[in-house]
């Protein structure tokens, strides 16, 4: 999607340029960008998106997860990823985002033959994970599961984040033996052996809390 004719709200990109003076650095100060986010979104949209954010985040968000459920693959694309950005700038639109029922349809990307999309899912479950009021209703959602598969089959940055999205599950008591049931613990070792720095971080990380 082009930017130039991008708009929100009535709102276009050129006028939220005008008044937003933010640069995308409120970006790469934020731990929980494992996902790729640079590569596919440009950082006038980035901007735009905080800009949106902060002026009508609510009605944004709402809208955004509206899109989740289309049968559009290209319009749930594009809401996952604008929401694994929302929820990955500003912390406060993490409990905005999953109160606006945002969890389960992001669950449910994450089981997409679509590999793009079932990414996009993960990493957006990923950044909501990082608000510990949420971690619980992930899981009670049914999240492990779908976790666990695109940790064995999902594409390499699928496989680290769900991994990093299963050690934020596992702080949870009640989710730890979920996740070992679930086949968790040998695809964690697996990527101990066979992931990226990050990686093996993760997966060892994961596998110390479920111990």
């Amino acid at each position: 999607m082009g930017t130039e004719g991008y708009t929100y709200m009535g709102r276009s990109l050129t006028e939220l340029r005008i008044n937003d003076d933010s640069s995308s650095s409120a970006f790469s100060d934020c731990n929980s960008d494992r996902s790729g986010e640079f590569a596919t979104a440009s950082s006038q949209t980035r901007r735009f998106l905080i800009a949106c954010a902060t002026e009508n985040s609510d009605d944004l968000i709402r809208q955004l997860v509206s899109h989740l459920h289309s049968s559009s693959i290209d319009y749930q694309k594009q809401a996952a990823m604008e929401i694994r950005l929302l929820a990955k700038n500003k912390p406060e639109n993490r409990i905005k985002i999953a109160k606006a029922g945002a969890i389960k349809p992001l669950i449910s990307l994450i089981s997409s033959p679509d590999l793009q999309l079932q990414e996009y899912g993960v990493t957006a479950i990923l950044n909501l994970s990082l608000c510990d009021e949420n971690k619980e209703v992930i899981a009670s959602s049914g999240a492990i599961k779908p976790l666990v598969r695109a940790l064995g089959a999902g594409t390499p940055t699928a496989k680290e984040n769900a991994a990093c999205a299963l050690l934020r599950l596992s702080q949870v008591e009640e989710s730890k033996a979920a996740i070992g049931r679930s086949g968790a613990i040998p695809l964690l070792v697996s990527l101990l052996e066979s992931g990226g720095f990050r990686a093996k971080k993760d997966a060892s990380t994961a596998l110390y809390s479920l111990c």
